[in-house]
């Protein structure tokens, strides 16, 4: 029986990528580097905010990375997401598989001060067990140690657990952690990425998200 259900934030829970794209912007302005487009912000992230910065600057030359991605981190982490909305039907569906007795956690590759504010601003009644952003010293998705973490944390076994994202770096990661996995569709990535990285179970809807927690 599974106890647990992870989360990805970004293009799961949540469409971020306008305040995502509007801050990527705002640190290339300030370091001269060129703008980019709204497209080509959701096909950049999911690997964290320095490779964020990394795929922004299209190869130009940057000797002061870390400077540039700790302006990033500052000014979207807490500029209040105003841009940002839950996607349709996923409040209900947390709630109601809280009511049912789930575990909840979220698991995202944007900064741990990032991804709690954004889960105190858009969910702050569902009470998330676990919210593991990006940490000093753990690997981010799709390695499997974010994984482990959070599993231990909430003293559940990857073989009692889901995860669900929308990525290609989300298929891996349940993959990698050999956690049954669920892939919605209306996020930043196209179905068919996501089949060539071996993700098989699909949800185009909430309700069909939680037809497919219950099945597996």
């Amino acid at each position: 029986m599974k106890k647990a259900i992870l989360f990805d934030l970004d293009g799961t829970l949540t469409n971020t990528s306008v305040d995502i794209w509007e801050n990527v912007n705002l640190t290339m302005r300030k370091f001269g580097y060129a703008e980019i487009t709204l497209e080509e912000a959701k096909l950049f992230v999911g690997n964290g905010a320095k490779k964020l910065i990394e795929r922004s600057l299209k190869g130009a030359k940057c000797e002061n990375l870390n400077q540039v991605v700790d302006f990033y981190n500052n000014s979207y982490n807490f500029c209040g997401s105003p841009k940002t909305f839950v996607y349709d039907g996923m409040l209900d569906l947390l709630k109601k598989l809280k009511s049912e007795g789930y575990l909840l956690a979220v698991i995202s590759n944007k900064p741990q001060d990032g991804t709690v504010e954004v889960c105190r601003t858009f969910f702050s009644d569902v009470n998330f067990d676990c919210v593991f952003g990006q940490r000093d010293g753990v690997k981010v998705k799709p390695d499997r140690e974010c994984v482990d973490l959070t599993l231990k944390s909430l003293g559940v076994s990857a073989e009692e657990s889901i995860f669900v994202g929308d990525s290609d770096v989300d298929a891996m990661t349940a993959i990698n952690a050999g956690v049954d996995g669920v892939c919605v569709l209306w996020g930043y990535r196209p179905r068919q990425l996501l089949e060539e990285v071996g993700a098989t179970v699909f949800a185009k809807t909430a309700d069909e998200l939680y037809q497919k927690i219950k099945a597996l």
